[in-house]
């Protein structure tokens, strides 16, 4: 075997050590959500849906993309590891303070006679304050090579989340101890940030970390990369605040039932970036734009070979998902709100920034942030109006359209050409193709499968894997090897 087609070997297994690890985290926190919407009462839900929201905003806006830059740098600068990470923390570290302010004001405006979220604010004020300076300790592993090492503490990290929010349905504590429990729980992250830094990321003796210009150069780059990562976790958040403040607080459980992210399918584009972004900077710093291009078509066709099936099934399946995921009382408002969200993932199939960033065009994060920012800002409100909790949903799938189509065509010049080369559309057209028309069968079956939701979901969702698997092979969009790897999955041999 080559040194190449060894190297991309070992990336494959990380990139599904990673999917594998960030997906059952996902599906833990979807699980988290299931049974707080099964267990706790509508005001109870109401409570903890809107701490969640005010949490993952802040998290998000904080973030400024920084945790990713770790990634970018080391892989440039290897030998500067121990500096940027310190550097990278202590960023985050003071981004986290007026976090901290924008969260309260947050808290304030979602608080009303039936939920109160003002005095939680001190206890998600320290965790932000734990929480942001330590995000890159994930990454900085994955960074050293050490992808199973920060899966299980990525996992790890939402064992103890889930704990927190699920503590007052196994004790007598009330609801409002889950900030607090938050708080708390958060201390293992400084605990993990602070051992890898002293095991991994040693300072050599004698050199300083802190430098105005590296923590300036760390800044300026992070800045429209983080716009970019903090719009696509905002973005999706602004009509749940909308949907909130301007139909109530039944509908706003409705609607967060509806949000719901399937995590294997989200997580797989981040995660093969992830591994892989480290690759793409060198590759393109060494001026390999062939080996580049080839690398991402690769990793492209692979996730797309993935994520349309998922997207698809989901979409098809999504009365039976939303009923088992949210119980009855919330069927009814949250399957439509689904199935449109749902759409937005066909187009998720490869991690963009990444590439954006690996090939200096982190200026375009700025603008592909503001576009999409702009849109949701001008449609979500007027989409609310007139349709509802549909508009609602209806405005944040369009608003991804114009920043999608800007990010294809500076992709595409990268790779030497124009949008038409920023993917491998012959292989994302046949396969989106072939699982249409399977999905357009499902739909046709499906009233006829006379079975409860849950063995109906597993008998549809079965029967539509093994058909497209067949199928894919059949028109080459799967080899071989995919389908031992699928094999693997299944028997959890992807861990050895």
């Amino acid at each position: 075997m080559s040194d190449r087609a060894a190297q991309r070997k070992k990336d494959a297994k990380d990139a599904a050590i990673y999917v594998a690890a960030r997906s059952l985290a996902g599906m833990l926190f979807l699980i988290t959500y299931v049974i707080a919407l099964h267990r706790y009462t509508e005001l109870e839900f109401q409570y903890v849906a809107a701490v969640l929201l005010v949490y993952e905003s802040a998290i998000a806006l904080g973030s400024l993309g920084l945790p990713d830059a770790v990634f970018y740098f080391i892989g440039k600068t290897p030998e500067r590891a121990a500096a940027i990470v310190r550097q990278v923390s202590a960023l985050l570290l003071g981004a986290s303070f007026p976090v901290i302010a924008i969260a309260a004001v947050a808290a304030i405006a979602m608080s009303d006679d039936n939920v109160d979220l003002v005095a939680a604010i001190p206890w998600l004020a320290a965790v932000i304050l734990v929480e942001l300076p330590t995000q890159p300790a994930v990454n900085q592993l994955i960074a050293h090579g050490y992808a199973g090492t920060a899966s299980a503490l990525f996992f790890g990290f939402a064992v103890l989340r889930t704990g927190a929010v699920l503590l007052p349905l196994v004790t007598p504590l009330s609801i409002t101890i889950i900030p607090p429990v938050m708080a708390v729980l958060g201390l293992t992250r400084l605990a993990a940030h602070v051992i890898i830094l002293w095991r991994l990321y040693p300072l050599p003796p004698g050199e300083r970390w802190f430098d105005k210009v590296s923590l300036k150069t760390i800044m300026l780059w992070a800045i429209p990369a983080g716009m970019a990562a903090t719009v696509g976790k905002i973005n999706p958040q602004i009509d749940k605040y909308t949907v909130k403040l301007m139909l109530g607080g039944e509908v706003f459980t409705h609607y967060t039932a509806a949000a719901l992210e399937i995590p294997l399918v989200t997580m797989i584009p981040y995660a093969i970036g992830a591994v892989m972004q480290v690759r793409y900077v060198r590759l393109f710093a060494q001026g390999d734009v062939g080996e580049l291009r080839a690398l991402w078509y690769h990793n492209v066709e692979k996730t797309i070979a993935v994520v349309l099936p998922l997207a698809i099934l989901l979409i098809v399946t999504a009365p039976e998902v939303v009923l088992l995921l949210a119980s009855e009382k919330h069927a009814h408002g949250a399957t439509v709100p689904f199935q449109i969200f749902t759409i937005v993932l066909l187009h998720r199939v490869a991690a963009y920034g990444s590439m954006l960033q690996a090939t200096n065009q982190t200026p375009v994060l700025v603008k592909t942030s503001l576009l999409i920012l702009g849109s949701n800002l001008i449609l979500t409100v007027p989409c609310t109006l007139a349709f509802g909790a549909y508009g609602a949903a209806i405005a944040t799938v369009i608003a991804n359209v114009p920043a999608w189509l800007l990010t294809l065509d500076r992709i595409g010049r990268a790779m030497g050409g124009t949008a038409r080369d920023a993917l491998p559309w012959r292989f994302y057209l046949r396969a989106l193709a072939l699982t249409a028309a399977l999905g357009g069968a499902l739909w046709l079956v499906r009233p006829h499968v006379a079975l409860g939701a849950g063995m109906r979901l597993l008998v549809m969702s079965i029967g539509f894997m093994a058909v497209y698997l067949v199928a894919a092979r059949l028109a080459r969009l799967l080899t071989t090897d995919d389908l031992r790897l699928v094999r693997r999955w299944l028997t959890l041999g992807v861990w050895k």
